[in-house]
């Protein structure tokens, strides 16, 4: 290894190479990363307008145990959600629907719930599927449409007739729902500070060849951004990560004062077959109050996402949408930002580029939310 320890580059500076960094930087590691433009976050921002404390990208994080020990070494303050954050709701035909309640409420026809029943007995298909394929299948035709197909809305802005079940489709144990004092990019920031001079920003890396002089590169780019950097070494394998698809979305903050229907929850999502711009809204005030001044709510919307169907998404439709649903006191808009390649979008087959990843070459790993999820617990 020699004095100092391994000369490592990490390549892409959003949180999963700061993370990375910061990590390899702890082992003694000689570590220098590298990010194109003049920013340090990615994806992650927190901003401040008229009193209230905006969380671009992410607007909540769920706990993994590799975030909250993050968390501790960089002596952040949590934010734990109030219990608001348990309740869900869907919009499906003129309503709202509470997805707690799918045995006994309205989301689903009677006809619907006896469907679901089936996934009792339904057996296990052995080829890949799409989420639609999958849920239709195991639950019927309306637990897709009003239940499944929303929460592919809610987590990949992504068409459900493409997503592939096994990667987005998985058992885990219930997380806790945080934010930190400061914002989410409290952690981006204080990854940074760690890390000091050894982040270069304003440095693009176009070729490999550039890092001959590091033993060890990790690129945690874009799956667009990986695909031109290693097509040289493996031009199929370049070819696959070129074709994963990344979602476009627009997160928009609005300010509000309670109207005709209060909302008591965490948030509401749109299914497709709504037609609506509107992905989803996010009541900020109920789950994270401190983030708002005494009294007032804020809310988050988010349109745009990819449909099973020609669509044009507008932020001043997706706004008109959440007045209707909940007949608000809207006062305005506090801030819209539109996110190009927001969310990698994990097709059928997606597991299969994932793997071939592990075994491309010992010299050279990857990272990134294409590759071990788009949640902020699973980029770290």
């Amino acid at each position: 290894m020699g004095v100092g320890g391994l000369k490592i580059a990490v390549v892409g500076g959003g949180v999963s190479g700061l993370a990375k960094a910061y990590r390899e930087k702890k082992k003694g590691n000689n570590v220098t990363l590298f990010e194109a433009s003049s920013c340090i976050g990615g994806k992650i921002a927190t901003i401040y307008s008229s009193g209230y404390e905006l969380d671009l990208g992410p607007v909540t994080i769920s706990e993994t145990p590799s975030l909250a020990q993050l968390i501790d070494e960089m002596k952040l303050e949590v934010i734990e959600a109030s219990p608001l954050s348990s309740i869900r709701y869907i919009y499906s035909k003129g309503r709202l629907h509470n997805v707690s309640r799918i045995a006994t409420g309205s989301l689903l026809s009677t006809g619907g719930k006896l469907s679901m029943l089936k996934a009792m007995f339904a057996g296990k298909e052995p080829r890949e599927e799409t989420v639609c394929s999958y849920a239709t299948r195991r639950f019927g035709t309306q637990a897709y449409q009003r239940l499944f197909n929303p929460m592919m809305n809610g987590i990949y802005a992504g068409n459900a007739e493409l997503l592939g079940a096994r990667s987005v489709i998985k058992k885990r144990t219930p997380r806790k729902i945080i934010s930190l004092k400061g914002g989410i990019a409290a952690l981006t920031k204080s990854l940074a500070a760690k890390l000091g001079d050894s982040i270069k920003t304003n440095t693009a890396i176009n070729n490999l060849r550039d890092l001959d002089q590091f033993d060890l590169i990790h690129l945690a780019t874009p799956a667009f951004v990986t695909s031109n950097l290693i097509k040289d070494l493996d031009p199929q394998l370049a070819s696959a990560l070129n074709s994963i698809r990344y979602s476009n979305v627009t997160q928009i903050y609005c300010e509000v004062v309670p109207g005709e229907k209060k909302f008591d929850g965490f948030g509401f999502l749109v299914p497709s077959e709504e037609r609506m711009s509107l992905l989803g809204a996010v009541c900020i005030s109920n789950i994270l109050p401190s983030k708002a001044p005494d009294g007032n709510m804020l809310f988050v919307l988010f349109c745009g996402g990819d449909r099973p169907y020609d669509f044009t998404s507008a932020a001043s439709d997706a706004v008109a949408e959440f007045n209707f649903i909940l007949q608000p006191a809207f006062k305005k808009v506090l801030h819209i930002q539109e996110w190009n390649n927001a969310i990698p979008q994990f097709y059928v087959g997606h597991e299969r580029i994932v793997d071939r990843l592990k075994s491309f070459d010992r010299r050279i790993s990857f990272g990134g939310n294409y590759v071990t999820g788009v949640a902020v617990g699973d980029c770290v």
